[in-house]
């Protein structure tokens, strides 16, 4: 597994969530029912969450516009 330290916006996407800046450690995939996407992540102590986003556009192809990226709607912890 990455640390937050070797993870920056090339390998991750970087998301800031109440205050904290979270790291994915996987690309977002979409949750069973579509509703919404999620992604593994690490904070700046390598401490693991989950980030969730919710899919605002379900008609389109293009996941860059399935869900607004810089405002995911939870993060718990893992």
């Amino acid at each position: 597994m990455k640390k937050f330290e070797e993870l920056n916006s090339g390998n991750s996407t970087i998301v800031e969530f109440e205050g904290k800046e979270y790291r994915t450690l996987q690309d977002a995939y979409v949750s069973d029912d579509g509703s919404e996407y999620k992604a593994h992540a690490v904070d700046e102590n390598d401490k693991e969450y989950m980030i969730y986003w919710e899919t605002i556009n379900f008609d389109t192809s293009d996941e860059s516009e399935a869900c607004d990226w810089d405002n995911p709607i939870r993060v718990e912890n893992i």
